[in-house]
């Protein structure tokens, strides 16, 4: 996490990626173990997504929905695996996409799946409450461009630019949805 360009450039990017996936596992539990207990000691210092689409369309939430939020985090820290298989799939993809498109002389998407894995790393740093999670997110999106700048012998502009690219598509389309949400509220169907 410390010295990631020679961590990355000495990577054994063609071989099978299973150490890496279960290096990613071992690290997206232990930060949903971490983000469950700081749920459970610390109190909520801003809304959940439920309560603030309820704010947002003036329904009021059934007697006993504060007990909601221990429970769908509980359901968060024993579905984590699953979210973390499910993104690392759809992110390795997404992100080995656009280096195919920027990068000439890139490496397997395999290369892409060991960089991914090893930049969630920093997710440690949920340990600490309230900055360690800005911390872990800043510091993984450094390791990526890194890693893929050494998995696929490219520039950091390129490699950055990939990630731009793939971090800016789900922004995309959540704003798509919300102007087509308002289009159709304004139209009045």
């Amino acid at each position: 996490m410390f010295e990631p360009g020679a961590f990355f450039a000495d990577g054994p990017f063609e071989h099978a990626a299973v150490r890496p996936v279960l290096y990613y596992l071992v690290i997206s539990v232990l930060t949903a173990a971490l983000s469950l207990t700081w749920g459970a000691l610390l109190p909520a210092t801003q809304a959940g997504f439920v309560e603030t689409l309820a704010e947002i369309m003036n329904v009021a939430l059934p007697a006993g929905a504060g007990t909601a939020g221990a429970i769908g985090r509980l359901a968060d820290f024993f579905l984590a695996p699953l979210w973390a298989v499910l993104y690392l799939i759809i992110a390795s993809l997404v992100l080995h996409v656009f280096v195919l498109v920027l990068v000439p002389r890139r490496r397997s998407i395999t290369a892409t799946v060991r960089t991914i894995c090893y930049a969630c790393g920093p997710g440690v740093f949920a340990i600490v409450p309230f900055i360690g999670g800005w911390v872990a997110g800043i510091w993984g999106i450094v390791l990526t461009v890194i890693g893929l700048r050494e998995a696929h012998r490219t520039t950091t502009g390129r490699a950055f630019a990939a990630w731009l690219l793939a971090a800016a598509l789900p922004i995309a389309f959540v704003l798509l949805g919300i102007l087509l949400v308002i289009a159709r509220v304004a139209s009045g169907v």
